[in-house]
């Protein structure tokens, strides 16, 4: 009987190989990832609550006994020429020449680290287990896959469903933007100049730009629903990752051009939010307005989907392309005057409640009217007065 068996997924052009493997190679080929957590950002670690740890305890001992395990399943992405003439039959060939960055596990954490608990006092060289690969020419197809695989599943929610692929899309931001920091928790790392994000806050951009919503709490347990289907709507589109890589391009270059305006001497001890260029997107909130603004011109509000898309982005880039170019020939005090942070500060202090919440709001209505008036203004003064 075969002891593999492999299925092409049309319409999100991945393979999906069902593999009946020995333990110990599973094992061997997990070990460096599975000491990252999964090889994920964000990946739940061992569960330490009482309950878990008494049905750990109990798949331990079962799996002493013989018991079967369900499949645990990895995700790959491979790239084009290689995805282009897979063969089943050379199956184990590409398993042996993929990087294990390119490798996570996506369903199975907990049951790899029974069996490496069992593997310390049980021998497993002649057990056998199933494990599915999911194999991929691109992040984006593979993270629609396993929003669709995951939905409905309660130990999910939408972020730590981007998060699966989140290291891989890390990899791909670095090769497209090069001179961007994006700092990971373990770096411990500060902003100190325009152009260094911190990784989490990159994963709610793109939280953000998917769903077409400024206020995303990617701290919640579950995620919304209709916030999960805005996003699976969005990421089905083949190009939507490249075009989110091409907005942090946008972003990472006005993050740049603004941090070259230094306010005069004292004006940064004035106590205003803003006092330098490098401030704004600095800022949080701003990033998201930003980012939602964006997102719902060219991908249209939820629950709604444009047939222009791809028109819509190109015309907002190039828009977006011809005011830097302006603004990269201008010197500091020009920058300033743009930005005119005096009538920013003077609106975002009359904020109140839940200040998070309104920042988002402000800045999401900030930044449409930029985009509204395609990006063609002297200066930032009618955009700070949106709200």
């Amino acid at each position: 009987m075969e002891n593999q068996f492999c299925l092409k997924d049309e319409r999100t052009d991945c393979y999906s190989v069902m593999k009946v493997v020995p333990v110990k190679n599973y094992l061997d080929i997990v070990k460096k990832i599975y000491g990252n957590r999964g090889g994920i950002e964000g990946q739940r670690d061992t569960l330490k609550t009482s309950t878990a740890i008494r049905i750990r305890k109990r798949m331990i001992e079962d799996l002493k006994k013989g018991t079967v395990l369900p499949p645990v399943v990895l995700g790959m992405v491979v790239p084009d020429d290689e995805f282009e003439k897979f063969d089943p039959s050379s199956f184990d060939a590409l398993c042996e020449s993929i990087s294990e960055d390119n490798i996570s596990i996506i369903d199975g954490m907990q049951r790899t680290t029974a069996l490496f608990n069992v593997q310390d006092d049980t021998d497993l060289s002649a057990r056998e287990m199933r494990v599915e690969y999911w194999i991929a020419r691109s992040t984006n197809n593979l993270v629609y896959r396993m929003l669709i695989l995951n939905t409905g599943q309660v130990p999910w929610n939408l972020r730590r469903q981007i998060e699966v692929v989140f290291r891989m899309m890390l990899r791909e931001i670095k090769k497209e933007i090069p001179d961007m920091k994006v700092w990971e928790v373990d770096d411990k790392m500060r902003r100190k100049a325009p152009g260094q994000f911190q990784a989490n806050e990159i994963i709610e951009l793109f939280l953000v730009f998917g769903s077409r919503k400024e206020k995303i709490d990617v701290k919640e347990r579950l995620a919304d629903e209709f916030t999960r289907l805005d996003f699976i709507e969005a990421t089905s589109e083949r190009k939507f990752t490249q075009t989110f890589y091409e907005f942090l391009k946008l972003l990472f270059r006005f993050d740049k051009v603004f941090g070259s305006y230094v306010c005069e001497d004292g004006e940064e001890g004035m106590g205003n939010r803003f006092n330098s260029g490098k401030k704004l997107f600095a800022s949080q909130p701003a990033r998201v307005g930003f980012a939602a603004a964006i997102a719902v011109h060219v991908f249209g509000r939820p629950g709604v989907h444009r047939e222009d898309q791809k028109e819509r982005w190109k015309v907002i880039r190039e828009n977006a392309e011809n005011l830097l170019d302006r603004l990269e020939k201008r010197n500091s005090a020009d920058i300033g005057i743009f930005l005119d942070f005096t009538t920013l500060n003077e609106a975002i202090s009359r904020s109140s409640g839940k200040v998070g919440n309104f920042e988002r709001k402000f800045f999401l209505d900030a930044f449409k009217v930029l985009v509204e008036e395609n990006f063609n203004l002297d200066n930032m003064r009618a955009c700070w007065r949106a709200y």
